[in-house]
């Protein structure tokens, strides 16, 4: 579990190998319905943070093609301590568009 560095700690091994970082993916999916509409994915953190964490998303594999027909746009919004939530547009319809996620 992430805990944060205090003043006066001592340099341990077990200390030394506990990040306080998570990460995963979340996946997105647009109907040919909800093509061309923002979508959103909330994402619940494994283990909370002690207080509100850096998160950054990012696309993985399946991504538009440059000079191709297909626009994809996304952001994150309602970061928390538990989770934050992913929101995105494509403007063609796709089952599952993978996001990868790190907070820290």
């Amino acid at each position: 579990m992430p805990f944060p560095w205090q003043p006066g700690m001592t340099i341990t091994e077990d200390r030394l190998s506990t990040s306080d970082e998570q990460k995963g993916t979340a996946p997105v999916t647009w109907t040919s319905a909800t093509a061309g509409t923002w979508q959103q994915v909330d994402v619940v953190f494994p283990v909370p943070f002690a207080s509100v964490p850096i998160v950054q998303v990012t696309p993985q594999g399946n991504i538009p093609s440059v000079g191709g027909n297909t626009t994809l746009m996304w952001g994150v919004s309602g970061v928390t301590t538990t989770g934050f939530s992913i929101r995105a547009l494509r403007s063609t319809a796709f089952n599952g568009q993978p996001f990868g996620w790190t907070a820290s």
